[in-house]
């Protein structure tokens, strides 16, 4: 079984098992999953079932369909990959079952009829952005989770850092998260070690909430404070 979990910011707002050959995604709650929001279409978008794939289809939305920061007609999904739909997003786990499948509230019966507004995403994005600076990484010491607040220009990521990453062949420093006025970037160190962000190997990544950070089995999560 697949399923999304539908966040609002950093914070999930519902979860839904892929258990049909089309799931169609918006406002209108003739759809299988609501998104209660005046920036989403009545009819947003679809998440499709090829053969052994799940793809992302956008369905002619106002205000568009984004995955990894790029507008997609078609997206072919990976595990850790944000639909993005205005302010909210949909996070996509290949392996995953929803405990509650879409149990916590489909509101939006007032909105559904409504004209969708559009949204400037740029202005959208620089917004989100900036909660950054009330941001942390979370992670999993000794079986409990400690938050690392980003109070810092520049926090490092490594053996020898701010945040500890273990692993052969992790350099003391092996990646960096850098604060702008825009909010947060992960730039990695290079070297023998990948630093994968929602499973994609990266160079540099400008940060959203719930963003997953692995380094050598090191997992780390971005999200507010």
């Amino acid at each position: 079984m697949a399923k999304v979990t539908v966040m609002f910011g950093s914070s999930m707002e519902a979860e839904y098992n892929l258990d049909k050959p089309e799931m169609k995604i918006g406002r209108s709650m003739e759809c299988d999953i609501v998104v209660d929001n005046l920036g989403v279409s009545r009819h947003h978008c679809s998440i499709v079932k090829e053969g052994g794939n799940f793809v992302a289809v956008d369905g002619g939305s106002n205000n568009g369909t984004f995955v990894g920061g790029q507008k997609i007609n078609r997206h072919i999904l990976k595990a850790g990959d944000r639909i993005v739909l205005g302010k909210h997003s949909l996070v996509f786990d290949p392996a995953g079952t929803a405990a509650a499948n879409g149990a916590v509230k489909k509101k939006g019966a007032a909105m559904g009829g409504e004209m969708t507004m559009f949204v400037d995403q740029a202005a959208l994005a620089k917004a989100m952005a900036n909660d950054g600076k009330r941001m942390a990484i979370a992670l999993v010491q000794g079986g409990r989770e400690v938050l690392i607040n980003l109070t810092k220009d520049e926090t490092t990521i490594g053996k020898a850092a701010d945040i500890p990453a273990q692993g052969f062949l992790v350099k003391p420093v092996q990646a960096r998260v850098q604060r702008g006025s825009g909010g947060h970037k992960l730039v990695s160190a290079g070297g023998w070690r990948a630093v994968t962000v929602n499973g994609q190997k990266i160079s540099s990544h400008d940060l959203k909430p719930g963003d997953v950070i692995v380094i050598a089995g090191t997992k780390m999560t971005y999200r507010s404070a």
